[in-house]
Formats: C-alpha cells, structure tokens, sequence
C-alpha cells in the first residue's frame, strides 16, 4: 500500500503592504481623492455629522473603525463617530462581516479626508495602509470606496 500525498495548491503570494509614507506622498501630492471622497462617500451622509465628526478629529473615527475591523458585532452607542459609523453602515450594500470591514475601510477613507494636511500622523492613514488588500498606493482610497460600494 503506498501512502498517499496530498498535493496542495499554490498560493498566490500577498502583496508587499503599502508603506505609510509613500501612502501620505501620493495623498499630499495627488490631490483628485479628496474630490473623489467628497462626491461619492460625504455627500450621501449628514452633513451635521460630518462636522461634527470634522470637530472631534480622526481619532475617534479611527477607534471605532478598529472596533468594526475586530468584532462580528458591535454596539454603537452615543456619540458623533459611532452616529456616523451607523450612516455609513446603512450605505454599504455588501452583508455580514464584509459589512463591517467595508465600513471600517470607508471610516477610515472618511478619517483621512477630515485630517487635511497632517496625514504622517494620522492613524486612518495608517490602517488604510496595512489593508492586505491593498497593493497599489493610486487604488487605497478608491479601493476602499469601490469595494463598499460607493
């Protein structure tokens, strides 16, 4: 009786992650995505929310983005971040965890529009790029909001 082998298949590699700081060049050097952002993803939220979430800074939308990236469910309570968490939510027309991952992609494509010009620091900026699923800088933001649906 010979034994016999399982043959696995051949995985295709993962691609080398996005360095932060070639992420922040492209953004402060291509300005396009901020239009980009501005017509598919801002202007379908509340406008009241956006400023307020503007006011408590990125910060905030990046915690409960990693709350939405780390959980199968979570509990938005009070607050302008978790308010607009829900209306981004409500936006993304995928279901189930994708849902949650989308939107935790979209808050953090909507931290880095709101930060303006201190990207290095901004901790969107760098979530968006850790995304395993992003390899090529131009494609972060539009990526991200292609893959919610917007």
């Amino acid at each position: 009786m010979t034994p016999h082998r399982r043959r696995a298949r051949a995985r295709r590699p993962l691609p080398d992650p996005v360095r932060v700081e070639e992420l922040v060049a492209f953004l402060r050097a291509d300005r396009s995505w901020r239009d980009e952002v501005a017509k598919r993803l801002v202007a379908r939220l509340d406008q009241r929310l956006v400023r307020s979430a503007k006011a408590c800074g990125c910060r905030p939308l990046a915690h409960v983005a990693e709350e939405l990236d780390s959980q199968a469910c979570v509990d938005l309570g009070p607050g302008a971040p978790y308010q607009l968490a829900k209306a981004v939510y409500g936006q993304v027309r995928l279901r189930g965890a994708a849902r949650l991952r989308q939107t935790a992609r979209s808050l953090r494509v909507l931290g880095v529009f709101l930060c303006g010009n201190d990207l290095a620091h901004c901790p969107c900026t760098a979530a968006l790029a850790r995304d395993p699923q992003q390899d090529r800088i131009e494609r972060v933001v539009t990526g991200a909001l292609d893959g919610a649906g917007f």
